[in-house]
């Protein structure tokens, strides 16, 4: 990749840096701060091109599943059910074929992973999207690490790299496949050297406690670190009948990857942000919503490279014409005048028929500046719709009959709400079942739904009461209701958050 841009986010950072070639032009840090999240948007404003985005964050799960022989819509039926069944909560999921069994169904290996928090990515990812920055995917390093290891003649290897930013990375792999990676956060009290020595044995454990590794083999462990902090190492890690340790000075790696930058410590970051850009891997975290923008760079590249070799080989043609036809033809010169007069007669009617729209420039840009304002303050439905789909599944005895929403620039800024954008009123129209009378139990109910809509950023108001309880009204009559349940309207106002 020639001009992109990489960005590195940890669980309370986002490392960001433009390369054109093999040089870096550019470097920021940013905080998961509203004063750095504004730094970041002007930042993208600048540099605008493709992007990729690395996640080195606790909150990645690993599932590994055996699945029957599918294909087509039965095949993503399937792998579907499994993300709902496994991470519900959360979009940023993918499912990779680790091998197939040759004989009988002939049933698929999947690794199943999610990113489980997805409140870490989405500031970042709005601030992507208002900028229209072109987003080509979303990976993690787990992923990345698996070409650094594939020539490695171990079939059952424990990586282990540093983030100075996430913490200790163990990342293990069965026969070059990765199988599971665990982060350790960082510690200011510890060292390098004594986070590895306190984690590996740990990590043995866990392997063995999963079933991971074989009764009896020789785990194979690589560390990846300085010169330094590998010295160290040698002389600190205990001898051992099940681990065999493989120490790589970090510098030689960033030798192998063409790595410009001097690497000071034993933070692996560049290496991971170098191998992605020179190898994607083939599934990622991102949906088409994300990588929206990056669709349409893609086309209007296509686009400019096919006119432009539209264009050559027109030019080509006109010279093989001129060499071919060394007199010109009078007759198909006056033709193609006559034909060149007739298109401009044309032309001029067609001109004059369309209806006078001459606008003053100051209007033009008035108009353009104020659509520039509406889609930076509009909301997608997806973001507000998203987490009243959330409430709604934890609240079973509750009916949707109608749902309605509309802008409204007048409603009451709740706190932590951004005050300069329109607000999203929604109707909410349904209906409490399955109480059988018990109308205390169903107003309870009904109070726990809003708590748990306030709990997602919503400012709620009953409009229609389920059940009049005003000295006025008659409670037999309302209990004789032919309907099966409690109607009731909410009204709920949301805007994003500071």
């Amino acid at each position: 990749m020639n001009n992109c841009l990489l960005l590195l986010l940890s669980a309370n950072h986002l490392h960001a840096q433009h390369m054109v070639g093999d040089k870096i032009t550019v470097q920021r840090e940013f905080t998961d701060s509203a004063h750095d999240r504004a730094q970041f948007a002007a930042f993208l404003s600048a540099h605008h091109c493709p992007t990729y985005m690395l996640a080195d964050v606790i909150e990645e799960d690993f599932r590994m599943e055996t699945i029957p022989y599918l294909t087509g819509k039965a095949h993503t039926a399937v792998l579907q059910r499994k993300f709902d069944q496994f991470y519900r909560g959360t979009s940023f999921h993918q499912a990779t074929l680790l091998q197939r069994h040759e004989d009988g169904r002939r049933d698929a290996d999947m690794l199943f992973s999610a990113l489980t928090n997805p409140a870490l990515l989405n500031p970042w990812l709005d601030a992507l999207w208002h900028a229209q920055t072109p987003l080509a995917g979303i990976y993690s390093v787990p992923q990345v690490s698996t070409p650094l290891i594939k020539d490695h003649p171990s079939n059952h290897l424990l990586l282990i790299t540093w983030n100075k930013f996430s913490g200790l990375r163990e990342t293990y792999f069965k026969n070059h496949q990765l199988q599971i990676s665990r982060l350790t956060p960082v510690s200011r009290e510890l060292s390098f050297q004594e986070i590895v020595e306190a984690e590996l044995a740990r990590t043995y454990q866990y392997l063995k406690s999963l079933s991971l590794l074989p009764a009896g083999q020789m785990l194979d462990v690589s560390i990846v670190a300085h010169s330094d902090d590998l010295i160290g190492l040698q002389s600190k890690l205990p001898r051992s009948n099940d681990m065999r340790y493989e120490f790589v000075d970090i510098a030689n790696l960033a030798q192998q990857l063409n790595v410009k930058e001097p690497l000071i410590d034993s933070d692996a970051s560049q290496l991971f942000l170098r191998q992605l850009s020179l190898t994607r891997p083939k599934s990622q975290y991102g949906n088409s919503q994300h990588t929206h923008f990056y669709t349409l760079w893609q086309l209007r590249r296509g686009f400019f490279w096919g006119a432009a070799a539209l264009l050559i080989a027109s030019l080509l043609w006109a010279g093989l014409s001129i060499v071919w036809q060394e007199t010109p033809d009078e007759t198909a010169v006056a033709a193609t005048e006559q034909q060149t007069q007739q298109v401009q007669r044309q032309a001029r009617a067609m001109q004059q028929a369309l209806p006078s729209t001459q606008v003053a420039p100051a209007d033009l840009r008035t108009g353009t500046l104020a659509l520039q304002q509406l889609q930076h303050h509009s909301s997608a439905p997806q973001a507000f719709l998203t987490p009243l789909s959330l409430v709604m599944n934890r609240f079973a005895n509750i009916q949707l009959d109608e749902l309605a929403w509309q802008m409204n620039a007048s409603a009451a800024v709740s706190e932590n709400t951004q005050p300069d954008v329109a607000a999203q009123e929604l109707t909410f129209k349904g209906q409490l079942n399955n109480f059988a009378g018990n109308y205390r139990a169903a107003l309870d109910y009904l109070e726990q739904f809003q708590h748990a809509l306030i709990a997602q950023g919503y400012a709620t108001t009953i409009t229609a009461k389920p059940l009049d309880v005003s000295p006025s009204s008659n409670l037999s009559d309302q209990g004789k209701s032919a309907s099966p349940g409690l109607s009731f309207t909410l009204t709920l106002v949301w805007r994003p958050r500071l």
